[in-house]
């Protein structure tokens, strides 16, 4: 596999000063260090293109030569010396041991105090918590209180403590929807603490479809009903509800039942109940019911449709 481009490892152009290339690697070693659930090879790859880039020699040899700079190629183009200077010993291993991670930031200090001031600046900020809480439809409907026990990270005494905290979860929210609970996130060494989300998933249920507010569901009529008209019951969410089905009812005709849905959040109002119906054809029918149909037939006028 080909190595990348150094500059482009650090995510800087090669005209960069070396304060832009040294910073560029202080961001990228914090972000990819393996102490950090980093990636350890993208981290090796940074800190071997740091190495290089920030000695203007061995910079100066890259910039003309690429990774070949490193090579020791008899008669290849550059007296098959190194370029790099000796102790380099080029960017193939010769010399360089990428597990060797070593840094030098100038003036002191060091990656370990670049670490102990970015873990201070951690540990003195409030961290939110972010956990899922699966509650059935029902709950969804009416609404319900949850006692959940958590592991929360306390910095300030150390290690992690135990909490049961109760959740007030509203009529009507929806899956992916979430609950802050202020105060309730990780401690910090202050003793402040960050908050708490409560993203919620609503079990589905079999009976009903749910669309945000609404409930739709489906019934099926057979075709006299569809014809003549007449009434039928239904289930909602607040229990059976009986509405009027017009003669003439076409396959597919919905009906809305206003303010027979979900209730809406932050509100004393609901959706609504969306009942889609369906018209059954018998597939089989009795002597006497085809004798009906064929005299309906006979009496109805003939309709042309082109």
């Amino acid at each position: 596999m080909s190595k990348r481009d150094y500059y482009e490892v650090l995510g800087v152009d090669k005209g960069a000063s070396q304060e832009e290339i040294k910073k560029a690697f202080r961001k990228k070693a914090v972000e990819l260090h393996p102490d950090r659930g980093g990636d350890e090879a993208k981290f090796k790859e940074a800190n071997e293109a740091y190495e290089v880039l920030k000695d203007e020699q061995k910079r100066q040899a890259y910039d003309q030569f690429g990774h070949a700079a490193g090579a020791d190629q008899a008669g290849g183009g550059y007296g098959g010396g190194n370029p790099f200077g000796s102790g380099f010993g080029g960017f193939n291993g010769q010399g360089f041991d990428p597990n060797e991670i070593r840094f030098d930031f100038g003036g002191g200090g060091g990656l370990n105090d670049i670490f102990d001031m970015f873990f201070r600046g951690q540990q003195n900020r409030t961290r939110d918590v972010e956990m899922t809480l699966t509650i059935d439809f029902e709950e969804a409907v009416k609404g319900v209180t949850k006692e959940i026990s958590l592991r929360i990270a306390d910095n300030k005494n150390g290690g992690r403590k135990q909490e049961d905290v109760k959740i007030k979860i509203p009529a009507g929210i929806d899956s992916g929807q979430a609950i802050k609970l202020e105060g309730k996130g990780e401690v910090n060494q202050n003793g402040d603490r960050g908050d708490l989300y409560v993203r919620i998933q609503v079990r589905p249920d079999r009976r009903f479809e749910r669309d945000g507010s609404n409930i739709i569901s489906n019934i099926k009529i057979d075709m006299t009903q569809a014809a003549l008209g007449g009434e039928h019951s239904i289930e909602t969410i607040s229990g059976n509800v009986k509405f009027k089905i017009p003669a003439g009812t076409q396959p597919n005709k919905i009906f809305k039942l206003s303010g027979k849905g979900m209730p809406i959040l932050n509100s004393d109002r609901r959706g609504d109940h969306i009942v889609v119906c369906e018209v059954e054809i018998p597939s089989k029918l009795s002597a006497k019911q085809k004798e009906l149909l064929i005299e309906f037939q006979k009496s109805s006028k003939k309709r042309k449709f082109w």
